[in-house]
């Protein structure tokens, strides 16, 4: 299985690292946008040009893509945009990683070294769960959102698309955070969270709106 790699930053770095470990494609090189990049060689891969190149790897048999990019809005573009083309966008799950009975992936995701997910818990598309998270049972996360790494999401939680979670959160059971929020490295979420906020602290609370989100 041929596999191109969107993105060339730190974050590309895991998913390289994360396909490797899976043996199972071949990954045929790099895309950026950055036109510096381009003819670059990283992590042993080379950059081979950005979205304008989408249609020739088409035509060359590579049909197959993950976005490597950590940012949620940059990557929903860059999926969409590769989805459309044509490409299939396809998961990427550690072998070390924890599935339970039941559970759902979505295309593009990402599973990281160390990852639980457990009984029917549902990952949508193009999510990035990262090192050391883990996602208990009955939780639905939605389109685009990243679960940074070590963050706990406890039973039947809900987190609503490009939405991002920061390092070492924690979410107590039967809550729903909504779609473009930031929830702040550490925080402990005590109750649900609505659409467009920055929550921060333990317990979390509502700092501002999610400016950019929003479009302020």
């Amino acid at each position: 299985m041929k596999v191109v790699v969107f993105g060339a930053g730190g974050h590309a770095k895991v998913v390289l690292d994360v396909l490797e470990k899976t043996g199972r494609c071949t990954i045929v090189g790099l895309l950026d946008d950055s036109a510096a990049l381009v003819g670059d060689t990283r992590s042993g891969y080379r950059v081979l040009g950005g979205r304008a190149h989408f249609r020739g790897l088409i035509q060359d048999g590579v049909k197959r893509m993950i976005v490597a990019l950590g940012d949620n809005a940059r990557r929903r573009a860059v999926f969409n945009s590769a989805r459309d083309e044509g490409f299939e966008l396809v998961a990427a799950i550690h072998p070390s990683a924890l599935l339970g009975s039941r559970v759902k992936i979505g295309a593009g995701s990402l599973l990281v070294a160390g990852v639980v997910v457990n009984v029917d818990a549902e990952i949508g598309d193009d999510v990035i769960v990262n090192t050391g998270a883990s996602v208990d049972h009955d939780c639905r996360i939605g389109a685009h959102v990243h679960l940074s790494p070590g963050v706990r999401l406890a039973g039947r939680v809900t987190v609503g698309e490009l939405t991002h979670i920061g390092i070492g959160a924690v979410v107590l059971p039967n809550l729903a955070i909504g779609k473009n929020c930031i929830v702040g490295a550490g925080s402990v979420v005590r109750e649900d969270v609505p659409d467009g906020m920055v929550v921060a602290g333990n317990p979390a609370r509502i700092i501002k709106p999610n400016e950019v989100a929003l479009g302020v």
